[in-house]
């Protein structure tokens, strides 16, 4: 029975970074001085501090329809999409929430 989605990676292959998909929505609906707008680039900053920089691709999203009042939603699509969720993020800790919280997922598994 053929298998739906991503296929798995070759052995030796490096895993497809995790994506984090921010709503634009959320951003542009936060208070000036949260700055929102720019939180793209903190996130950015805040993944590089940590190492997760090449693990990760940050992408600019419609709305995700969580609309949460003060915070961002973020859909996190983790290698090959199994695992995926949305995390709220609070947008001034610079992305620092996020940082954390990916660095508590698992490691991707290599296939057997």
């Amino acid at each position: 029975m053929p298998q739906h989605g991503t296929p798995p990676p070759e052995p030796g292959q490096e895993p497809e970074p995790t994506e984090l998909h921010v709503c634009h929505r959320c951003l542009v609906r936060l208070d000036a001085s949260a700055g929102g707008v720019d939180l793209p680039r903190r996130l950015k900053e805040a993944l590089r501090a940590r190492g997760l920089a090449g693990s990760t691709r940050v992408i600019s999203a419609d709305c995700l329809g969580y609309c949460p009042k003060g915070r961002v939603s973020v859909l996190v699509l983790p290698d090959g999409g199994t695992g995926a969720h949305v995390q709220l993020i609070d947008p001034e800790k610079d992305g620092e929430d996020l940082a954390e919280h990916l660095a508590r997922l698992p490691a991707p598994t290599a296939p057997p």
